[in-house]
């Protein structure tokens, strides 16, 4: 057997995810960008189009 080589679990675990999400107030299209890290975001995000203000640690539900 060849050498198996681990990725290090702690920087997978850490990296975080972007994406964008409809806001839940105005329901503009990709209107937040959001942070995630184990399916909770990080930091407050806020809508472009109305302002409105998604807290940190917000739960974001899988669609």
């Amino acid at each position: 057997m060849g050498n198996i080589e681990f990725a290090d679990c702690q920087d997978v675990r850490n990296q975080k995810q972007i994406m964008e999400i409809e806001c839940p107030n105005c329901h503009e299209p990709n209107g937040i960008e959001v942070f995630l890290k184990d399916g909770l975001t990080v930091g407050e995000s806020e809508c472009e189009a109305c302002g409105y203000v998604l807290p940190e640690g917000t739960v974001l539900s899988e669609e």
